[in-house]
């Protein structure tokens, strides 16, 4: 890779013209413009300073983030009634679980290194090559930002802390210019709040009890830098993402884990290459590599006594080509090429697994055709998957060759299509329609860790999705501004992969049969009078399970709400005041297929307020999370017999037995010159 850096440093220095620095935020999508369901979310001083990843997902319209506690716990996102392993989340365009490959921890990743956050619902761009069922997350470094360097210090409850630090340098090499970007995050928390057991007996009050969760320690440290070389045509950037995460895993609140651990390990590395005139081409090398240690040596969790060593790997390249020559028609060509790895040791025997590889090609012709003045846009896509399943191994007992779903090798199209309609001015009206596919990952098919037990005779999962919608900027004046956006969609997906209980302490992944979500989604940002912000969003799920068998046949899915809402508001004075207040509910949960176990509603209150004195002052910011304290709701005891009235006392969780923490007071100072 060095000799590949020396030798395009040296064609750019003999690139002659003058010195163009492009500014990445022009390249934002803007959501008036382009066919695609798409949230693009700023990381700047108008999100609150407790602010992560997860949350600023979560409020987006259509998105739904699960939890397994407070700040700093896993959490993955859902797009429109998707699992979470639907969702392919990108760094800087590049796939940290590419096909789907698990559910991306959106708590490791450091929401302050990034410019900005793309929430892609539904139809995502080509130059991903990807094609998933639910949508795309795309964390955004940015560049072109002036030089300087930034920090914050965080501190809250449960002992929680977070320091961030950041600085931008822009220079010389070669006769052109380079831009620098370091930053760096810890985290740390003790996560021991309180929360309300019933003991599993939830018809029985006499053994509710209030409990301290405990092993639900984190400490966490990340470090991400880029470097960018740019002449007049060509620029090469190179991108390197570190992560080391040391955690307790407390378990289920009735039956908590008291000395199991995780350690983590991720890094990756990125060599991009982009420019041209009439042909434009973006090209992207990158070598991903995880390693996990899950310590159950007590054998808290799962099936008994573990200590396993896992490690995933990924590499591979990526090409764009755009040809720019006619103001009507944008052709382009994808080509994706990659070989991820899996392999896993038994740290307790020292049985190594046999090293689980699969191969993946991908290639997409696209076109953005723009008629009528601009007024009409259409964005054909179709794209070609290949995988090649020779090397995941063979079946351990019969010792014949694994496929996933028995094909060694799977050819699959996807074509899509997006239009937009400009009728009027800041009037679009969009619709999408187009086919997914996400094969079963490493550990669905060989997982045996936990509570997950693998399963390697899945068959990958296929989905059509449409939506159609609008999108209303209102005109410029002083009293009100912003942006309105209501849209209806539809998901249908064929041999949905789920995890099924089959035991009291184990789980493994199997094909269902058919099932559909459809649901609408209503976002309004606004501002007044320069004075008032406000961001409201609310999204109307119904989801249905087509299983034949009786039980579960026309029943809601799990884990999919039927409403979700989300505001917030705030009262900016300047760069000086910042007072604001944060609501989110949720509800229309069941956990289980047979809808018998409704999770209780979750009505979330949040408060912020941000003082900066003066200019070259630092700000101090003081967030309280779940301002009323809410732990517990009270709930019929038998939700499907309506005629009944009595009442029980049940723990306000995202996943159940996993509890949400009550009232969290988080101190921020920031600095920045």
């Amino acid at each position: 890779m060095t000799g590949l850096i020396i030798a395009v440093a040296a064609a750019l220095a003999q690139d002659d013209g003058a010195i163009v620095v492009r500014d990445s935020r022009s390249s934002a999508p803007d959501p008036s413009e382009v066919p695609a369901s798409v949230t693009v979310i700023e990381v700047d001083e108008a999100l609150p300073g407790a602010s992560d990843v997860a949350s600023v997902v979560d409020s987006a319209s259509g998105t739904t983030v699960q939890r397994l506690g407070g700040l700093g716990d896993w959490s993955a996102v859902s797009i429109r009634g998707a699992n979470l392993r639907h969702t392919q989340v990108y760094l800087d365009g590049v796939p940290l679980n590419p096909d789907g490959a698990e559910a991306v921890n959106l708590s490791e990743l450091p929401l302050w290194a990034f410019e900005r956050v793309e929430i892609y619902r539904g139809n995502a761009p080509p130059e991903f090559a990807a094609a998933p069922i639910g949508g795309v997350v795309n964390l955004v470094t940015g560049e072109g930002a002036a030089d300087g360097v930034a920090a914050s210090v965080s501190y809250g409850s449960f002992n929680t802390t977070r320091t961030t630090a950041l600085g931008r340098s822009t220079g010389e090499l070669l006769g052109r210019t380079t831009d620098t970007f370091v930053t760096a995050e810890s985290f740390s928390t003790r996560g021991d709040y309180t929360y309300f057991a019933d003991n599993g007996t939830e018809y029985n009050l006499l053994d509710d009890r209030v409990l301290t969760r405990t092993n639900n320690d984190k400490t966490q440290l990340s470090a991400h830098g880029r470097w960018r070389l740019e002449g007049d045509r060509l620029a090469l950037s190179v991108l390197d993402a570190f992560l080391t995460r040391e955690e307790g895993l407390p378990g289920h609140a009735n039956n908590p884990a008291e000395q199991v651990r995780l350690s983590t390990r991720r890094n990756l590395s990125v060599l991009e290459l982009s420019g041209g005139d009439a042909v434009a081409t973006r090209a992207r090398a990158w070598g991903f590599v995880r390693d996990e240690v899950f310590d159950d040596r007590a054998g808290e969790i799962g099936t008994g006594n573990q200590w396993l060593q896992s490690r995933f790997a990924s590499v591979g390249v990526l090409t764009h080509t755009e040809w720019l020559a006619s103001p009507y028609v944008v052709p382009a060509i994808t080509a994706s090429a990659r070989r991820d790895g899996y392999a896993a040791l038994n740290l307790l025997t020292g049985e190594q697994d046999p090293d689980r590889r699969r191969s993946s090609l991908v290639g997409g012709a696209s076109a953005d055709l723009y008629l009528l003045s601009d007024r009409l846009t259409i964005a054909p896509v179709v794209q070609v998957i290949w995988l090649d399943n020779r090397a995941l191994g063979d079946d351990p007992l019969t010792g014949e060759p694994l496929g996933g779903g028995g094909e060694l090798t799977y050819l699959h199209v996807n074509p899509r299509l997006g239009v937009l309609v400009s009728p009027a001015p800041g009037l679009a009206l969009k619709a999408n329609i187009g086919h997914y596919l996400r094969p079963p990952d490493f550990t669905e098919m060989f997982g045996d860790r936990g509570a997950v037990i693998g399963n390697p005779d899945l068959r990958p999962e296929e989905g059509l999705q449409w939506d159609v919608g609008g999108r209303w900027v209102l005109p410029e004046q002083r009293v009100i501004s912003g942006s309105l956006e209501l849209t209806h969609f539809w998901n249908y997906v064929t041999d949905l992969i789920v995890m099924i209980q089959n035991s009291q302490r184990t789980m493994v992944p199997v094909n269902l049969d058919d099932a559909w979500v459809q649901g609408v989604e209503a976002a309004a940002s606004l501002s007044w009078f320069e004075l008032v912000e406000t961001q409201s969003n609310l999204t109307r799920n119904v989801s249905v399970n087509l299983s034949t068998d009786p039980a579960f046949s026309n029943k809601q899915l799990p884990r999919i709400p039927t409403w979700e809402l989300y505001q917030r508001t705030a009262l900016v004075w300047g760069e000086h005041l910042r007072l604001g207040h944060t609501f989110s509910y949720t509800d229309g949960n069941y956990w289980d297929r047979t809808n018998w176990y409704r999770a209780t509603p979750r009505p979330i209150h949040g408060a912020f307020l941000r003082v900066q004195p003066g200019e070259r002052a630092p700000s101090l910011e003081l967030d309280v999370l779940n301002l009323t304290d809410r732990i517990v709701e009270v709930v019929p005891r038998n939700p499907l017999d309506p005629s009944e009235d009595d009442m029980v006392v049940q723990p306000i969780t995202d996943f159940v037995g996993y509890p949400l923490p009550g009232r969290t007071l988080m101190l921020t100072a920031r600095w920045e010159r």
